[in-house]
């Protein structure tokens, strides 16, 4: 008797091989701190998300004071910790900081997550922009390289420091770079795994001697959005089918979201391109605005799934064998996974129970 062997069944004993071969991937989800001070940033933001429609994105510590007014100071060790806690149980492994040097309003919420006594398994590694090497220089890659040393920084490939770039730096070319690989390796540490971000890092990647790239966030400034559905598909065909088909060393992306529209409507002073569409609808006559742009968790969940297959099938391209999230806590912007503030005061966490059903190994049921 002649036994077949199915597509299908050929498909499951391919993957079920690379799963044996393969751990899986990291995910990791990207933080931009705005929320953690009584000044700088955190005033912008709290105007963008005062108006009611847009207060369901508020992060579960912020205080509603009534009309389009909200405070947002998440500056204290309780709530990182409780933070630690929600990206524990989400499963990730790691945040993606972006790093903004000592002394800045931005670093609040690192400075507390470095002081944590518990962090829960729960890693990091810098993103830096371009526009900061510009202003810092080679003098600050001693400072980067010391966090590379710590325990808690995330390692791939087997020791290689991970640092992501979004947008390459004007001023400085490969050689800021090469400085930084030296500097790590004179530290007796491996080369950094170096990963450029941006709209089109592809064709900087070579020219600048990174390992590979990825995206910090996909979309567009403006008030007519695609569903989350759309800006799925949207990473599938522009990134991972790009990535596929011209063989581009990545870090795959996966995104909880876009949604410019409370930025749109009270513009925060760095987006000076934007031209204000305010809404004049009094305060007590708004409604919370959640539509099909917003993602959902369990499309969200459905998404980190198909990251993770991708990056499982595709371990020659992305060889740190990870995934970046935007974003933890890009609630204006739209991409968070960060418990918000439900309407019953307490926190909503529906996002993280569902990446949590993705990540988070299951328990074996129990016997009858």
């Amino acid at each position: 008797m002649k036994h077949w062997i199915t597509p299908v069944a050929m498909l499951l004993a391919s993957l079920t091989g690379l799963a044996e071969e393969y751990p899986p991937p990291i995910v990791g989800a990207i933080r931009w701190d705005a929320w953690y001070s009584d000044k700088g940033p955190v005033k912008e933001v709290e105007r963008t998300l005062g108006p009611p429609k847009y207060q369901f994105r508020l992060p579960w510590f912020a205080r509603p004071l009534g009309g389009d007014k909200v405070s947002i100071n998440g500056d204290t060790e309780a709530i990182i910790n409780d933070e630690i806690g929600y990206a524990a149980r989400a499963g990730l492994n790691y945040w993606a900081f972006l790093d903004y040097g000592p002394g800045s309003e931005m670093t609040h919420a690192f400075n507390r997550y470095l002081a944590a006594r518990d962090k829960r398994g729960i890693r990091y590694c810098f993103v830096e922009e371009g526009g900061a090497i510009d202003g810092r220089g080679p003098k600050d890659w001693p400072r980067v390289v010391e966090h590379f040393k710590s325990a808690d920084y995330v390692k791939v490939l087997d020791g290689r420091p991970l640092l992501c770039v979004f947008g390459k730096p004007k001023k400085y070319g490969k050689e800021v770079f090469e400085e930084l690989i030296k500097v790590t390796l004179a530290a007796g540490l491996k080369a950094p795994y170096l990963v450029l971000m941006g709209w089109n890092p592809g064709a900087d990647r070579e020219k600048l001697g990174f390992d590979a790239i990825s995206e910090y966030a996909m979309g567009s400034y403006t008030m007519k959005q695609p569903p989350y559905a759309s800006l799925r598909q949207q990473i599938r065909h522009d990134l991972w089918d790009k990535w596929e088909r011209e063989r581009t060393p990545c870090l795959t992306f996966a995104s909880a979201g876009w949604d410019t529209r409370p930025r749109q409507e009270r513009p925060p002073g760095w987006c000076r391109w934007i031209k204000a569409e305010p809404d004049n609808t009094p305060p007590e006559l708004q409604k919370p605005l959640i539509d099909a742009v917003t993602a959902k968790p369990d499309e969200i969940a459905d998404h980190l799934r198909d990251a993770m297959a991708w990056t499982q099938s595709h371990h020659d391209l992305n060889a740190a064998n990870a995934i970046i999230i935007y974003g933890w806590n890009e609630n204006d912007e739209g991409g968070w996974l960060v418990p918000t503030l439900g309407a019953d005061g307490k926190p909503d966490d529906f996002r993280i129970q569902a990446l949590g059903e993705v990540l988070r190994p299951r328990q074996p049921s129990p016997k009858p």
